[in-house]
């Protein structure tokens, strides 16, 4: 197994479709394996959590593992830590993508000219 040190920096690239991140400057990692990574310790994590309980959303009586959606910026506090069933683990992942997502399909449909009027605004 290898293992970086490397405080990873992706450059991005505006084009047509967007911006895009790049390979990392510091080790050549690409954005797509950094993230597949990322997502292999999230669930190493997750497992290493798991212990017998009562999931906190059903109630029953099984191996419950923690679930915490990251912080957003409009947070007042930090999100409450649950104790999930897999089947309400998997669900509560899933509602939190299904937000995401509309969040930047809303945030996309603003375009690009009110944003950058926006940022220019700020300046």
């Amino acid at each position: 197994m290898k293992i970086s040190l490397c405080k990873h920096l992706f450059p991005l690239t505006v084009g047509r479709d967007g911006v895009t991140p790049g390979d990392c400057r510091g080790c050549g990692l690409t954005w797509t394996d950094g993230q597949a990574e990322l997502e292999r310790q999230a669930e190493r994590i997750r497992l290493a959590t798991a212990r017998d309980g009562n999931c906190e959303h059903c109630a029953k009586r099984v191996t419950v593992f923690q679930f915490q959606r990251e912080q957003q910026s409009w947070d007042e506090a930090e999100p409450p830590l649950l104790w999930l069933c897999q089947h309400c683990w998997s669900r509560a992942a899933i509602t939190v993508e299904q937000e995401e997502a509309a969040f930047a399909d809303t945030f996309g449909q603003i375009g690009e000219g009110p944003l950058a009027r926006l940022v220019g605004g700020l300046r």
